[in-house]
Parts: structure tokens; C-alpha cells; sequence
């Protein structure tokens, strides 16, 4: 019988880099679509598919994740109680995968709200009203702005994931 970290471990980590690829290139390459033609046609299309298929990987990375560290926790606790779980969570490993998770939820959320902005400009692209070129404009600047932060939090939470799960020893 496979044990339900592994599943927990994989599902995570698959979702987590598919998550994680797609901010990354949010954050880096949104910021040249208005060299494209046909923006707004390209954005209303496209994209909101794309945004629901990425905020449900996020959705299923976060869940995963923090199953597993629930999981960890659990066995910790049967092991000697809140005192083995706040000792574990002093360690190097603990401190790290409890930090990268912080991180990695905060940058989720950072990730609902770039959704979000995205549904404003869907709707601003789909209106006829021209004040709605200057919204489109002020909502793409916070996009950019929510997906560089964005970026850098799920890089530095991947950074200690990978760090805790890699370089750091499992407490026994």
C-alpha cells in the first residue's frame, strides 16, 4: 500500500510546479501582452479558462499541502504531544517547510487576487464605455504589480520547500 504522504507529497509537488510555472510567467510576461494584437480578444477568450485552470491547480497545491503538513504534525503529536510538534517546528527543517508554506499561502492569495483583476479587465475589454481603456490601464499595473509579488513569494516558498524536503534532515 502506497503511504498517504507520498500521495501527498506528489500531488503537491505536481500541482505545485504547474502553480508555480504559471505565476512566473504572469509575472514576467504579462507585462509585454500589450504588444500583441487584438489584446482584448486575446484576453477575453483565452484567458479566462486559463486563469480558472490556474487559480484550481493553486487551490489543489495548497490543500495538498497543507494535508501534509498536518500529517507530519499528527505523527509528531502521537510521538509526545505539543511539545515534540513545537520542538519540530524549532528545527531547520520545521521552520523552513512552516515558513515556505506561509509564503506559499500568501502568494495564493496574492494569486486569487490577480485572478480577480482579471476578471475586471475581462469585463472592462467586454464594455463599450471608453473610460474603461483608462480602468483596463490602472488594473493592468496592479496585475503587474500582484504578479511580480506573486513571484517572488512562491519563488522564496519553493526555495525553502525545496530546501526543507532536499538539504534538511526530517526530524525523528
Amino acid at each position: 500500500m502506497v503511504p498517504i504522504n507520498f500521495i501527498l507529497n506528489v500531488v503537491h509537488g505536481f500541482f505545485g510546479m504547474i502553480y508555480y510555472g504559471a505565476v512566473l510567467l504572469f509575472g514576467l510576461f504579462f507585462p509585454k501582452l500589450e504588444k500583441v494584437e487584438n489584446e482584448g480578444e486575446f484576453l477575453t477568450t483565452l484567458f479566462p479558462s486559463l486563469v480558472s485552470f490556474i487559480e484550481s491547480t493553486g487551490m489543489i497545491t495548497v490543500v495538498f499541502g497543507a494535508g501534509e503538513f498536518i500529517h507530519y504534525m499528527i505523527g509528531y503529536y502521537k510521538d509526545g504531544g505539543m511539545q515534540e510538534v513545537q520542538k519540530v517546528l524549532l528545527t531547520g527543517w520545521g521552520f523552513s517547510i512552516l515558513l515556505g508554506g506561509i509564503l506559499g499561502l500568501a502568494g495564493f492569495l496574492v494569486g486569487l487576487n490577480i485572478g480577480f483583476l482579471f476578471e475586471r479587465i475581462f469585463k472592462a475589454y467586454k464594455s463599450i464605455d471608453p473610460s474603461s481603456i483608462r480602468e483596463v490601464e490602472k488594473l493592468k499595473a496592479k496585475l503587474s504589480f500582484y504578479s511580480k509579488l506573486g513571484a517572488v513569494l512562491l519563488t522564496l516558498a519553493v526555495i525553502l520547500m525545496i530546501l526543507g524536503v532536499s538539504f534538511l534532515q526530517l526530524p525523528q
